[in-house]
C-alpha cells in the first residue's frame, strides 16, 4: 500500500520534455576568471 505524501504516478501525466537545447558553458580559465571572457564561436 501506498504510504500517505508518496502517490503513484499515473501513466498520462509525465513530465513534457524540454525541447528548448541546452546553453553552451564557459570553459576551462574563462569560467573561473575575474577577467572578461571572449564571446563563444560556433565552429
Amino acid at each position: 500500500m501506498a504510504k500517505k505524501g508518496m502517490k503513484r504516478p499515473e501513466r498520462t501525466h509525465t513530465r513534457p520534455r524540454n525541447e528548448v537545447p541546452p546553453v553552451p558553458e564557459l570553459q576551462g580559465r574563462a569560467k573561473t576568471a575575474k577577467e572578461k571572457a571572449k564571446p563563444i564561436t560556433e565552429p
